[in-house]
């Protein structure tokens, strides 16, 4: 299980930073600083360094927030994915029709 973990940690660390990278690439061809679009997206500039940097741990939602702002739509954001969109997805377990939940309990697939 350390692998797989590594593997999923790998690419968490890989979208993220991918993602700060466009971020940060967007609001320079933008021509705005940090203090500008924390302004106008209201989100703290502290926020905006760790969005740039791949901080993992950045609110999905403020983080697409700025990504709208910057012009940037749900489109463009997977199609700068780079290396997570090869021509191999990841196997995913087969669940059938029901599936179990994390506390135990089965729960229905609709």
């Amino acid at each position: 299980m350390d692998n797989d973990e590594s593997a999923v940690d790998r690419r968490i660390s890989e979208a993220v930073s991918g993602f700060g990278m466009l971020i940060r690439g967007r609001r320079k061809a933008l021509k705005m600083r940090q203090d500008q679009l924390a302004l106008a997206t209201g989100v703290g500039r502290r926020f905006l360094i760790d969005l740039e940097a791949g901080k993992p741990s950045c609110q999905l939602g403020r983080s697409l927030l700025v990504a709208e702002a910057l012009g940037l739509r749900p489109a463009d954001i997977l199609a700068a994915g780079g290396p997570s969109h090869s021509a191999t997805a990841p196997e995913l377990p087969d669940l059938g029709e029901e599936g179990e939940e994390p506390d135990g309990q089965s729960a229905r697939i609709l």
